[in-house]
């Protein structure tokens, strides 16, 4: 299997399967980068990732803060 362990075939599969269908992969990427919440919370945050683009994340502005 090409020196790949199941869960990276399983994961390439799942990120070939979103961009064919159309899916928004930045909503999977923060969905599965994020701890568990309460399904209130979950919903509220759900319809807002739902409404990002690729653009909402671009960097316009940089500062380096004084240390």
């Amino acid at each position: 299997m090409q020196g790949k362990s199941a869960s990276e075939i399983i994961e390439t599969a799942l990120w070939d399967l979103i961009k064919t269908e159309g899916y928004n992969s930045l909503y999977f990427k923060i969905m599965a980068s994020t701890e568990p919440c309460d399904p209130e919370e979950n919903e509220e945050l759900t319809r807002i990732l739902d409404q990002m683009t690729e653009e909402d994340l671009e960097i316009v502005d940089s500062y380096e803060l004084p240390g």
